[in-house]
């Protein structure tokens, strides 16, 4: 799966998630993975998601903290996301 193929299940991922209140979704890829913006529950959140040989690489940046987070499948996001906002 290309970056732009990964942008567009992101997208729809998301966008058809039960995760809470979502605003100001902006999913941009790049050549190094997909980088995913938002607003969820009134918090601002970004993620950075690259692709690996396990799986994917979900680096949650928050102000000056930055997590990293190993997942298997794009839709793992979803508990993340849930788990963290």
């Amino acid at each position: 799966m290309n970056s732009a193929e990964m942008e567009n299940e992101i997208r729809t991922l998301l966008g058809n998630s039960d995760i809470g209140l979502l605003e100001g979704l902006l999913v941009d890829s790049a050549d190094w993975g997909v980088n995913i913006r938002m607003t969820l529950n009134n918090e601002f959140v970004e993620v950075d998601l690259i692709k690996n040989w396990d799986g994917f690489e979900m680096i949650l940046l928050d102000e000056q903290k930055r997590d990293s987070i190993q997942i298997d499948e794009l839709q793992d996001i979803l508990q993340i996301l849930k788990s963290h906002y």
